[in-house]
Parts: structure tokens; sequence; C-alpha cells
């Protein structure tokens, strides 16, 4: 099996291409489901993750309200690392776990997301790399629409990820996400190509 990865900033449409891959024929592995998966209430990240920040960020449900952890990691950079250190570890378990199956399954390529993926250092054991990019302005103009953020918490988010140009300068593949999803498609699609001549 081919295992490729796929990254990008906040923002950019990694969510939009990881879809178009889907269609294509690829199987999508994607952290931050991973991520929902090992909080779920009553499983041994859950309870970590609520001893280190409180009951406050629980829902009625019990479940984790991903807002209100994002707001508090988001504005200190040592809560967000304690986060990281109880979340990393296990979603890279759990991740290899799926990884494993689609191999004995005998998929023929994988695509596994990871919104960290360069800050984790992944890149240096999983070629190659896609990295859905796009311009400053428009990163910043779909975080305001989208998720209705102000410019100081635009920029505690940019902050706290390696900066776009030195994931460019990282990635094998850079697909250019500042236009139409029509266009968006297109590159894709060019891509997979690129991929599956690769592949076998």
């Amino acid at each position: 099996m081919k295992l490729v990865g796929l990254t990008g900033g906040i923002a950019t449409g990694k969510t939009t291409v990881s879809s178009m891959l889907r269609r294509l024929g690829a199987e999508i592995i994607d952290a931050d489901e991973v991520a929902r998966e090992i909080v779920q209430p009553g499983r041994e990240a859950w309870k970590e993750v609520v001893d280190a920040f409180g009951r406050g960020i629980l829902r009625d449900d019990k479940t984790i309200d991903r807002e209100k952890l994002r707001k508090i990691v988001f504005a200190d950079e040592k809560a967000r690392r304690k986060l990281e250190s109880i979340t990393h570890p296990r979603i890279r378990r759990l991740a290899q776990e799926k990884i494993d199956k689609l191999t004995c399954e005998g998929v023929k390529i994988a695509v596994y997301v990871a919104p960290l993926f360069f800050e984790n250092r992944l890149h240096e054991w999983l070629r190659p790399v896609i990295l859905v990019a796009c311009e400053d302005a428009v990163q910043r103009k779909r975080l305001r629409i989208r998720d209705r953020l102000s410019e100081t918490e635009i920029d505690q988010h940019l902050r706290a990820q390696m900066p776009l140009d030195e994931k460019r300068r990282l990635a094998d593949f850079v697909v250019e996400n500042n236009g139409s999803v029509e266009e968006l498609e297109e590159r894709v699609k060019e891509l997979w190509e690129k991929l599956l001549q690769q592949s076998f």
C-alpha cells in the first residue's frame, strides 16, 4: 500500500482536498477524527484532559466542548503543549492501527491527514507529503468568516503552526487553494494521476 501524507495550514482546505481524494479512490485516515475518537467520554485520554483542564470544558453529555478547549490552548502555549502531550501519542498509535488494517485489506493508496504534520516531524518517516496552501490574506479571510475569529485570535492560531512558506519547502506536492472549488478539483485530479504513477 502507498501511504501519503496530507497537511496544510488552518483554513487552507485540507478537508476539501481529502474529500476529493476519497472520491477519486483513496482511503482517508484523518488525525482530527482519530483525536475525537480517543477523547470519547470515559476513555483514558478523556480522563487526562478533564483532569488537566477541568470539568468546565465538558458539555452536558460529558463530551469535550472542542471550541472551549481550543480557546484555552490557543491562548496559552503551555496549555497547548499539555494537551498535545496527552493526545498526540495516542493519536499516532490509533492511526497506525488503522494504517495496518488498510494494508492487510489490500488498499492501494491511503492518505493520512494531519494538521501538524511537519510540526510533529511525521515527514521524517512518511513520504510523499501533500501540502494544501493558500495566500495569507485568503487564509485570514476564511478564518474571519468560517470560524468568526477576531484578528487577535487569528494571530494566535497562525502562530501555533509552522508558517506556510516553511511548509512549502518541506512538502513533496503543493496544492494552492486560492480560487474556486472547480479549480481546486482540477489540481487534485492532476495530483491523483501523479500519485497513481508513483504507486505502481
